[in-house]
């Protein structure tokens, strides 16, 4: 009897670490939010405004520092046959623009910066880049 119980035990013991297991690896893969225009605002004031300006035209405080001037970010659509090119502007978020062609190499590279900033929400800082990407997007002269 003794031995039954030690089994029972056991198996309940091992169910119950198996659905503890199940349901932290569901927390770790829950769906991505939407990105948030707001939460891009605040990110792009606090690390972007500074060269780009706090409206986006490229009139910040420090950009009379670079040999290129920082772009006007409102008028990304107006200059990629009115679409506005995300997948551009995350990738220069994410990996910095060191394409000559481009103007300036002086933007510093966010995506390793935002990993950071919320590592157990956001460990990769895909969430910042997205807020931001939707944030510029919703800048856009029309």
């Amino acid at each position: 009897m003794c031995g039954t119980k030690i089994i029972l035990l056991s198996a309940s013991l091992f169910a119950a670490l198996s659905v503890t297991g199940q349901q932290n690896r569901n927390e770790r893969k829950s769906a991505p939010k939407p990105p948030s225009p707001a939460a891009g605002q605040e990110t792009y004031l606090k690390y972007c405004a500074s060269c780009h300006g706090k409206t986006a035209k490229g009139d910040g405080p420090a950009a009379f520092v670079f040999r290129t001037p920082p772009p006007d970010l409102t008028t990304l659509s107006k200059r990629h046959e009115n679409k506005f090119p995300a997948g551009f502007v995350e990738v220069v978020l994410t990996f910095g623009k060191s394409f000559a062609s481009h103007g300036s190499e002086d933007m510093p590279i966010w995506g390793s910066r935002f990993k950071t900033l919320d590592p157990v929400h956001d460990p990769t800082g895909q969430q910042h880049i997205d807020n931001v990407v939707a944030y510029i997007r919703s800048l856009q002269v029309k």
